[in-house]
């Protein structure tokens, strides 16, 4: 017997002018957000010092107990307000990856919550913990307190990208969430662009935070501003609450809501009555099949995390100015992105995912062989290099939930995004050994996981898997034929 369908999923099938109003409203909530992920980038870059007044800036005057910091570009940071030189330097890395460590907690943290207290509300939360904490940071007068609220500012930051993300697609309807997934990351990019212009006008690092950190605080308002996801309300029996958002929302877009009450209690219902058959994550340990796409999944996963910002630290390092570097990696990630949305709908998942990953890895390997003299040619290689890391990590996101049957995806995809920040965090060790060595464990890493996505199924036209034998019988070969038929439901 057909199970029964969703009913929001009929009234989502087409974009409305409230799905406008709130991915519009979402995406500019995500730019503050990513500002406070990759601000690291412009507090603790690479500072060059002296000791005495030799006039020499290098970092090869260890040991040093007052150095004389090179301020041509910067006029202050995070060295050089708490000192952090010579045996202190890991200090810089280490606060990076407690930040990274920090989303870890917030995607796991918030996302916990809102499954258990509605996206909306908890979205705001996070935004207001994230925003709080960005404006505190200027304040801290040591370095330990200064990674403490770095970490909780990551915490904030990690819980809003996380329920953001869900309350997205939840509004998303079958036809268009391929090209709204994608374009998601817009915002990351604009992030990533204009982060350059705020520190080329800022360039103390405490302005430059609370730069970030106050207009972070708008993005509480969608608690206000928008409307909770009627598939969570439904989700948890909210049955009357799910009706009003519905009609509210027909009414915003001018359109009957018809007898949608009727139509959400058949369906509450229906899968009432299904519930007690759901399987569990451990189950999937017990066939050779997943075990397989869960590992190579896996491994991409990391590496996307690991790439994309260990590669964005990576040019902010490089010789040349630091501002133009980290624009053009952030123009040409939109670009990128666009491509992303447009090629997902006409590409398989395993094909486009290989391709981009093979890429970036193979252009890695070639900026380390690039000599160094010649650092336009290193930068702008490695920035199309970091846009390829970030159209990998677009399809790997969406890829992973296709993978696994309906009552484990949440599961899963936790999971993954836990391996992705686990990337994230160790990217800023490993941009700590030279920079021929970082960028060949980014190159080879992004190549291996090009070669793991040969296992994997194609999930293109495929419609979502249900149960675990379903996600075992995952196609080599997309289907055209199929497409067509889930269009037409």
């Amino acid at each position: 017997m057909q199970s029964l369908k969703n009913p929001v999923d009929r009234y989502f099938h087409r974009k409305t002018c409230y799905h406008l109003y709130l991915f519009t409203l979402l995406f500019f909530c995500k730019i503050p957000v990513f500002w406070h992920v990759l601000s690291l980038l412009f507090l603790s870059p690479h500072m060059q010092f002296t000791c005495g007044n030799s006039g020499n800036f290098s970092n090869d005057q260890c040991p040093c107990e007052n150095p004389v910091w090179d301020k041509s570009v910067f006029t202050e940071t995070m060295q050089t307000k708490y000192s952090i030189v010579c045996e202190n330097a890991w200090l810089v890395s280490f606060s990076q990856s407690m930040l990274y460590f920090g989303l870890l907690l917030g995607a796991l943290f918030f996302g916990f919550l809102s499954d258990r207290f509605g996206r909306l509300p908890i979205f705001s939360l996070s935004t207001l913990l994230m925003a709080s904490a960005g404006c505190l940071v200027p304040f801290m007068p040591t370095a330990a307190s200064f990674i403490v609220i770095r970490c909780i500012e990551g915490i904030g930051s990690g819980g809003a990208i996380v329920t953001g993300y869900v309350l997205i697609i939840e509004y998303c309807g079958t036809n268009y969430r391929e090209t709204v997934s994608a374009l998601y990351h817009l915002p990351v990019n604009v992030s990533h662009l204009s982060l350059a212009g705020i520190s080329y006008l800022i360039r103390h690092c405490d302005a430059f935070q609370l730069a970030l950190s106050v207009p972070a605080f708008l993005c509480v308002t969608p608690w206000c501003l928008a409307l909770e996801s009627p598939k969570w309300l439904i989700a948890h029996g909210k049955i009357d609450k799910a009706t009003r958002v519905l009609e509210k929302i027909a009414a915003f877009n001018r359109k009957p809501s018809g007898n949608i009450k009727t139509e959400i209690e058949e369906y509450y219902a229906a899968q009432s009555s299904i519930k007690s058959h759901k399987v569990k994550f451990w189950q999937i340990f017990h066939h050779r099949r997943l075990i397989i796409n869960l590992f190579c999944i896996s491994f991409n996963y990391f590496v996307c995390g690991m790439g994309y910002y260990g590669v964005s630290q990576y040019i902010g390092n490089m010789s040349g100015d630091i501002h133009r570097n980290v624009a053009i990696s952030g123009a040409l990630l939109i670009p990128g992105t666009i491509t992303s949305a447009f090629l997902l709908n006409h590409l398989g998942r395993r094909s486009f995912l290989m391709t981009t990953t093979f890429l970036s890895g193979i252009l890695m390997i070639v900026v380390i062989m690039i000599p160094e003299h010649a650092n336009l040619a290193r930068v702008c290689t490695a920035c199309i290099c970091n846009t390829f890391f970030f159209m990998s990590f677009i399809i790997v996101f969406l890829y992973g939930v296709e993978l696994f049957p309906t009552s484990i995806r949440n599961t899963v995809l936790g999971f993954l995004s836990v391996l992705s920040r686990v990337g994230q965090i160790t990217a800023p060790p490993i941009n700590g050994l030279s920079q021929v060595v970082s960028g060949a464990i980014f190159g080879m890493m992004a190549i291996i996981g090009g070669f793991l996505c040969l296992p994997l199924p194609e999930t293109k036209f495929v419609e979502l898997p249900s149960s675990l034998e379903d996600s075992k019988s995952l196609p080599k070969r997309k289907s055209g034929q199929q497409s067509v038929q889930l269009d037409q439901i």
